[in-house]
């Protein structure tokens, strides 16, 4: 079970009862400006509620809530990725949009890469953003993400069934990144 505190913020497994605020959350997803750039998330009560239930208690998903009031305000991704050269962890996130540019996805992230480097023993985290969400992209950068890569992707359909392609950025930050990063301050 994860419980991790910040100055400001709550970070723990996310709760079936967590539900309404998933869906808000997954609404306004859907509704923004860069809905196009993410893989479609459901919209329903009843596809919520199966959602925030299977999910429940899995470390790899976990709920960020304001400290002062237990209120769930987003999320965060953390998931795993076996591979030759060492473990190597995704990090993804969602923050309702009434507490977007306040400094919580940073706050939380922070915590969570503590949390990914120190707890788990990861050698590397790596995310990605498509290069229009300057919002998303300039987070990266405040946590110390290096970009690695950039390509064509393309996760949604138009109406007429054509694939909506952007250019999405691959980022990344290595343990030993990190770790000066903390000690630089």
């Amino acid at each position: 079970m994860i419980n991790l505190e910040t100055e400001r913020l709550v970070i723990r497994n996310l709760l079936a009862e967590d539900w309404q605020r998933l869906l808000e959350i997954a609404i306004q997803a859907e509704t923004s400006e860069y809905w196009a750039y993410d893989y479609p998330w459901p919209t329903t009560e009843e596809e919520i509620k199966r959602i925030a239930s299977d999910l429940a208690g899995n470390d790899g998903f976990i709920a960020v809530c304001l400290k002062s009031t237990a209120e769930f305000i987003g999320f965060i991704s953390l998931t795993r990725n076996e591979q030759a050269d060492g473990v190597e962890y995704d990090l993804g996130y969602r923050f309702h949009a009434a507490y977007h540019g306040r400094g919580y996805a940073t706050e939380g992230c922070r915590a969570v890469l503590d949390y990914a480097f120190d707890a788990l023993a990861a050698d590397r985290v790596t995310s990605g953003t498509a290069e229009a969400n300057l919002p998303s992209r300039r987070l990266q950068q405040r946590l110390g993400f290096r970009k690695t890569g950039e390509s064509v992707v393309s996760f949604r359909n138009t109406p007429e069934g054509e694939p909506i392609e952007f250019i999405g950025y691959s980022f990344e930050i290595t343990r030993e990144e990190w770790q000066k990063r903390k000690r630089e301050g």
